[in-house]
């Protein structure tokens, strides 16, 4: 369904709000004169750059670009030549990046790998020009009301006019690509990625981010206020690490092409040393299990030799080589 103007236009949010008397004229005027000085003086603009080509990677990611992250904002894919994005960052500039590829008037839908505003604060600059529809999963949805105002009553508006779309684990997306809906909770309880089987692409938001991101652990750590536990990240990074992932495009960073599926392990990996840093050979044992169960023999195979050369002794480590020739041999 192709985005619309009308009421849902410029200036949406403030003729609703103030519609409904929820804030003052005045409020409104502080509000309008904010936004032209923003705009008139570049304030928290996205420095412009041409936005990432995918496919000059692999042609089967023709359609796809990458808008980059800076700073505190969260990088933007564009799907589908403009019609689909996957995240809006938070600063503004997106609509001018979003013009190079045509009119503004093509975004047609905007999917939400979870609620923190530099990822969904971009929408207000959207929302200016056009209404594209909005795709969350429903614990996401609530963590919405925890933004500033007036984003809580932005959003309400947009339920209202039933612009907003539930998503759940195992949904299909449909569209070129179609998506495969993930729930990972973790980072919060909401998080969602989306995987593209036919190019093996995975858009991880923030349950995966590039080793080699400075703030990686940082802008990936649990947000316990919107329900994020580390328990969950764990269970989320397992059921990661059984996709063929090529590509892995995350919330923040550089997109990794090729060994995307490396950068999930790294992830993993990573945790349990965080978790196990008083005996390492844990580590190395606990991932060799998930890779098992991930039926990855030789990388299973691999973290046992790691744990071994830690503690020589271990019987843990023993024990899961047998387990995986066992596996082998069925």
């Amino acid at each position: 369904m192709r985005s619309g103007r009308g009421s849902f236009g410029a200036s949406f949010l403030l003729m609703v709000l103030a519609a409904e008397g929820l804030i003052s004229a005045i409020v409104v005027f502080v509000i309008c004169i904010s936004y032209i000085v923003r705009h008139s003086l570049n304030l928290g603009r996205m420095e412009r750059s041409r936005m990432k080509v995918l496919a000059e990677e692999d042609q089967l990611l023709k359609g796809m670009y990458w808008v980059q992250d800076a700073g505190a904002c969260s990088g933007v894919y564009v799907l589908e030549e403009g019609r689909t994005l996957i995240d809006a960052g938070n600063m503004y500039g997106l609509v001018d990046e979003l013009q190079d590829l045509g009119s503004i008037d093509r975004l047609e839908r905007i999917i939400f790998t979870h609620s923190h505003f530099d990822h969904v604060g971009g929408i207000e600059e959207i929302y200016q020009l056009v209404s594209p529809d909005v795709y969350i999963h429903p614990l996401s949805r609530e963590h919405l009301r925890l933004l500033r105002e007036p984003f809580p009553k932005f959003f309400d508006a947009l339920d209202s006019e039933k612009k907003i779309s539930l998503l759940y684990d195992g949904d299909r997306i449909e569209g070129s690509p179609a998506l495969k809906v993930l729930h990972t909770p973790g980072h919060t309880a909401g998080d969602l990625c989306f995987f593209d089987q036919s190019s093996g692409a995975l858009f991880s938001g923030d349950t995966v981010l590039p080793q080699k991101e400075k703030l990686s652990g940082i802008l990936s750590k649990p947000d316990e206020v919107c329900g994020g536990r580390l328990e969950d990240t764990v269970h989320g990074l397992r059921k990661l690490l059984k996709l063929p992932v090529r590509h892995l495009f995350p919330g923040h960073g550089k997109p990794v092409f090729h060994k995307g599926a490396d950068q999930i392990k790294l992830s993993l990996v990573t945790l349990y040393q965080n978790l196990y840093q008083e005996v390492p050979e844990k580590a190395w044992i606990a991932m060799g299990h998930d890779l098992l169960a991930a039926g990855l023999f030789e990388d299973a195979r691999q973290c046992v030799a790691k744990a071994s050369q830690i503690a020589p002794a271990s019987t843990e480590a023993k024990n899961l080589y047998q387990q995986i020739m066992d596996e082998q041999s069925v």
